[in-house]
């Protein structure tokens, strides 16, 4: 197995897939990921940087919270479309505990589960700033060309 799209960008070897242990896939990708990220690493980015930083997938007021204290700019609520952990909370199940979290400090933003207007309402009643879609954007243009 070879992740073809990729091959302009690492040696084609480092993309032949093969595992004893796992899904192949599945080592392959976990070999981009650094479990040691931490909110440290966000305050050195803010010292670095005047450029707004948006944390993304803040599940739980305790984050939120974290957010404000290490000076971002921005949270915005969002379980990546729930692809990674299938037991993760639904985005709009945890908008209002991390909105009264930030206490007005920071924007929020939302995502998730957005289908239809009344979504949109919804999370703009709970307290988000901007609520951001997907999936209804890609059907409408996929549908009839």
């Amino acid at each position: 197995m070879t992740v073809a799209n990729l091959e302009k960008y690492i040696p084609k070897e480092d993309l032949n897939l093969k595992s004893k242990n796992e899904s192949a896939l599945n080592e392959f990708i976990n070999s981009f990921k650094d479990n040691s990220f931490t909110f440290e690493w966000i305050k050195e980015i803010r010292e670095m940087t005047k450029l707004p930083i948006i944390l993304k997938g803040i599940q739980c007021a305790e984050d939120a919270k974290k957010a404000v204290e290490i000076g971002a700019d921005a949270i915005w609520v969002s379980n990546h479309g729930a692809r990674q952990l299938d037991t993760t909370p639904a985005s709009i199940e945890v908008l209002e505990e991390c909105v009264k979290a930030v206490q007005g400090k920071i924007e929020v933003y939302f995502d998730g589960g957005v289908e239809r207007g009344t979504d949109v309402i919804k999370a703009l009643a709970l307290g988000a700033k901007c609520v951001f879609i997907g999936r209804p954007v890609l059907w409408g243009m996929a549908y009839n060309g």
